[in-house]
């Protein structure tokens, strides 16, 4: 095999497994119950990692966690607060907990899952491929598989650069926070592509729907995804996007 080390979006994957692995059950004509089962969990932890091995060659994987707080929480509270009240699976916890223990994973600290993974994968950019069905990852220049859909992409600085400009327009919903009020990837792209993949562009779109430029910067560091420039591993310290010079 070679030594390629893959680096594994874990929250994705334990939620999936997590999640695979519930069953209801009717004990009686009234009462029913929702239940997991660890064994299954762990075979479906085992099945994807079996299959990650074989699919990309290598058995050198790396689960990689998110910790509980995360610096966007500093200058956003809100960050995925839609999240908060939704159930997560049975036994979620227990699952991250046992990948640690049986396949290293790793957690660092104040800084999610995806950024650790950009982190890596941004210091070696040759050897390592990032694993997750997150589409964010288009906004790193790195070698990307989505386990999902079974793809792999080289997205050069330029490519991963032009789509964190577009994520910053349209922002995401589903990590709990908005871009422009009527702009999604497509009309982002379309207004890009005309008038240029430029921080300008962004600022005149949010400028024209009432908001600033403030605004717009704060999107754009929610959108993006630590690479190993924006961070000192000696002191932890966590450098924040900050727009191209003008």
């Amino acid at each position: 095999m070679e030594d390629t080390l893959l680096v594994v979006d874990g929250d994705m994957l334990a939620y999936r497994a997590a999640f695979a692995s519930e069953y209801e059950t009717k004990w009686d004509d009234d009462h029913w119950t929702l239940m997991s089962s660890e064994t299954e969990m762990k075979a479906e932890v085992d099945r994807f990692f079996d299959n990650l091995s074989k699919t990309l060659r290598s058995d050198n994987i790396l689960p990689v966690f998110s910790p509980r707080e995360n610096f966007r929480l500093e200058f956003f509270p809100e960050y995925k607060a839609n999240r908060r009240d939704k159930r997560k699976p049975l036994g979620l916890r227990w699952l991250v907990e046992w990948i640690k223990g049986n396949y290293n994973g790793i957690t660092a600290e104040n800084m999610e899952a995806d950024d650790l993974i950009g982190i890596l994968c941004t210091r070696n950019p040759t050897n390592t491929v990032a694993v997750s069905g997150d589409k964010d990852f288009g906004t790193l220049p790195i070698a990307w598989y989505n386990p999902l859909k079974d793809t792999k992409k080289m997205s050069s600085p330029q490519d991963a650069a032009d789509f964190h400009l577009v994520q910053t327009l349209a922002g995401d919903a589903a990590d709990g926070y908005m871009g422009v009020k009527g702009i999604g990837e497509v009309t982002a792209r379309k207004l890009m592509d005309k008038k240029g993949y430029t921080w300008e562009t962004v600022v005149g779109a949010y400028e024209k729907a009432g908001m600033s430029e403030d605004d717009a910067l704060i999107t754009a560091r929610l959108a993006y995804i630590l690479q190993d420039k924006d961070y000192n591993e000696s002191t932890k310290e966590i450098k924040l996007w900050t727009p191209p010079s003008r």
